[in-house]
């Protein structure tokens, strides 16, 4: 298909480009994008891998570049022995006895390790404190399209995403509300883009060497973002960007500068203006078009997604909508310690649902494992204890690695941008409680 060119043009794109921060910022482009293709390609199985050949080329690239260079050691980051150690204990689990298969963990290998080497590409091409404020603004400009997208496809209804394939509606169907796609693989999914890149935007608001030029595409861009949050439903991303700029706002006011409070303020000011604009002039539109598109389920002619948002103020939210996961971890934990095989979990069980099936030995395993929504459920069944431990290792490290870095850096820019690293760290823990932030993308990626 036509669609499978795509990542293949971007992956000749970012090895013609090579070592530039251009090139990170054009993968993060095809991110973005990504899910629109996979969903108007029926998931064509190029374009799902597409971000994992784009990464894996440039990868491959840089390592011959070094070894013809003659510079084939890894940079001195942080936890490097310790990436290796994870990585070494994924493809360890291709011998894991409850394995469901090698076809089914080799292609799992997407989740856990293909994202890996953009750790170690950001750090060939951040170099100074420039290069960190060059990539929130190119993030902050990329995201528009996706926040826009969400905002025309919530205004126009379902005709405006289910006329382009029937895998929309296979994704939406279920749905309690009609939400817009926007260039995402499933219905509100470009919030998570909004919630990965509103810190980075309010960190270039607050920063003191931020060209005034840029603030008006960065005002801009916070305003669209609160409009993809509000037409989303996703409330545990709209919590978790919450999250994220608070600590970012404790963290910056305790070196005592005020930036950060006047672009939380502002924040605040845009976020009930983006509320207000959708409601008032985008919410009648979206109404219209769902009571005039046949197909929509009636459900969705009583209900408007913009409703959500008023449940965040209700306890019994909190409080019913997960599970408690602690019986769940702690079974799994004691049943299987060292993991029940990649690919039982999340996406990959949905792809190979009908291969596990097909095993009795495999099935009961499946069955025995149950569902989960939570990270340290399902990062033990996927990896065992001791991935739980690694990863877990190293996402509080960064974290306090950050916190530290906001609390002593000296260049304003390395304060503000670590304090929205912290404030990110911080939510990605909070969130790991109802869902698997590390275990997909485009976070994982992030």
């Amino acid at each position: 298909m036509i669609y499978a060119v795509v990542p293949l043009l971007v992956a000749l794109a970012v090895l013609f480009r090579g070592r530039r921060l251009s090139t990170l910022l054009l993968i993060i482009a095809y991110l973005s994008i990504e899910g629109f293709l996979k969903l108007i390609s029926n998931y064509n199985k190029i374009v799902h891998v597409g971000l994992d050949v784009i990464v894996i080329s440039f990868a491959l690239y840089l390592i011959l570049i070094a070894v013809v260079e003659h510079n084939a050691a890894l940079d001195e980051l942080p936890y490097t022995r310790l990436i290796l150690v994870y990585c070494l204990w994924i493809v360890l689990q291709l011998l894991n006895p409850f394995s469901p298969g090698i076809v089914q963990s080799i292609a799992t290998f997407k989740v856990h390790l293909t994202m890996v080497p953009l750790y170690f590409i950001a750090a060939t091409l951040f170099r100074d404190p420039r290069d960190v404020l060059k990539f929130a603004f190119g993030l902050t400009v990329i995201m528009i399209l996706p926040y826009a997208m969400a905002l025309l496809q919530y205004a126009l209804g379902p005709s405006s995403v289910l006329d382009l394939s029937p895998r929309f509606w296979s994704n939406i169907s279920y749905y309690h509300e009609w939400r817009p796609f926007g260039t995402s693989a499933m219905p509100g999914g470009t919030s998570v883009f909004a919630y990965l890149a509103v810190p980075f935007s309010v960190a270039l608001l607050a920063s003191p060497v931020t060209r005034q030029s840029m603030k008006p595409i960065c005002l801009l861009s916070l305003l669209l973002a609160v409009g993809t949050f509000v037409v989303s439903g996703i409330r545990q991303v709209l919590l978790g960007c919450l999250v994220a700029v608070a600590v970012m706002a404790v963290l910056t006011m305790s070196r005592r500068s005020g930036r950060i409070a006047l672009a939380t303020a502002t924040l605040a000011i845009i976020g009930f203006a983006g509320y207000l604009g959708v409601t008032t002039f985008l919410r009648p539109m979206a109404n219209e078009a769902v009571l005039r598109d046949v197909r929509s389920p009636e459900i969705w002619r009583e209900r408007d997604v913009t409703q959500r948002l008023f449940t965040l103020t209700s306890g019994s939210t909190y409080s019913t909508a997960r599970d408690n996961p602690w019986p769940t971890i702690v079974y799994r934990a004691s049943h299987y310690p060292f993991g029940a095989g990649l690919g039982r979990t999340g996406s990959a069980l949905g792809a190979f649902q009908e291969q596990i099936a097909a095993d009795a030995t495999s099935a009961q395993v499946q069955s025995d494992i149950g569902w989960a929504d939570n990270f340290a459920a399902d990062e033990i069944a996927e990896a065992g204890i001791p991935g739980l431990v690694m990863i877990m290792w190293l996402l509080i490290g960064m974290l306090v690695r950050s916190i530290r870095l906001a609390r002593r850096a000296e260049d304003p820019t390395i304060m503000v941008m670590a304090s929205a690293l912290a404030g990110f760290y911080v939510s990605i823990l909070a969130m790991s409680y109802g869902s698997q932030p590390l275990l997909g993308n485009p976070i994982t990626a992030f």
